[in-house]
């Protein structure tokens, strides 16, 4: 199974990230707990600094790492904090007093418009490449936070997105996890993930006891590489134009 590692210690964000990607043949992989590094957010755009952080965590692990930066942009404030999301009033400072902050700022301003954007980067050190998606959603910033306790994380209380009537943290996971910024990046992350390393979306047909069933083609390549290999190890094997196999389950051993 292959492993990504995803160059985060934010658990909400850990916690969304493996809900977008659950229906992936993949295993996500945290950063250790004893792992103290930092990469300093020091780049002009957020592919900039989502690259940088998944650059290092992937040349450190030796693992194909997936990182991103996200940012909250507010019309009324010249996009502010934007690239500083994270950072707006220092990084100590918490998304509670951060928000305050912002809403007196925007006390009395009519033009509340706002947007979360994400720039998503799968970086692979050994062939030192990457891949990058984007996503946005569209909304505007309310008078009051709106929080559920479990629910969302960062902005999210003040912040509700076009066509809904509940901040992203009244939404519940379920909701969000469909429509917000992070999701349609990794909503496009993993077409690139299923195209480049898992044989793409295609359907092959597996037969069990004579009956069709359907399956990943990334099984099928997986069952490939193992069967070829077996025939490697075999002598006077002539050229293979085809192979069929067929197994049957040992009753008395249970072995399949």
């Amino acid at each position: 199974m292959i492993k990504i590692l995803v160059a985060t210690k934010n658990k909400g964000k850990i916690k969304e990230i493996r809900e977008i990607l659950k229906t992936l043949p993949i295993k996500i992989i945290e950063l250790p707990e004893d792992d103290e590094d930092t990469v300093k957010e020091d780049g002009e755009t957020y592919l900039e600094n989502a690259l940088k952080k998944a650059q290092y965590y992937a040349n450190k692990y030796k693992l194909p790492t997936l990182s991103d930066d996200s940012g909250l942009e507010i019309d009324a404030l010249g996009g502010a904090p934007g690239i500083n999301s994270a950072r707006f009033l220092n990084e100590k400072t918490s998304f509670d007093e951060k928000m305050k902050k912002i809403l007196e700022l925007l006390k009395d301003n009519p033009n509340r418009k706002a947007r979360f954007r994400t720039v998503a980067v799968l970086y692979l050190p050994r062939e030192k490449k990457y891949f990058t998606t984007e996503g946005i959603v569209e909304g505007e910033i309310l008078e009051t936070p709106e929080k559920k306790e479990g629910s969302g994380f960062g902005y999210d209380p003040i912040f509700k997105p076009i066509g809904f009537d509940k901040s992203f943290s009244m939404l519940g996971k379920e909701i969000k996890n469909k429509i917000s910024h992070r999701s349609k990046a990794l909503d496009k992350m993993k077409k690139i993930i299923e195209e480049n390393f898992l044989g793409g979306n295609k359907m092959i047909e597996i037969k069990v006891n004579g009956k069709r069933f359907p399956a990943n083609k990334y099984v099928y390549e997986v069952f490939k590489s193992v069967i070829f290999a077996l025939i490697n190890t075999l002598k006077n094997v002539p050229e293979i134009d085809s192979v069929e196999i067929t197994i049957k389950k040992d009753k008395e051993e249970e072995i399949s």
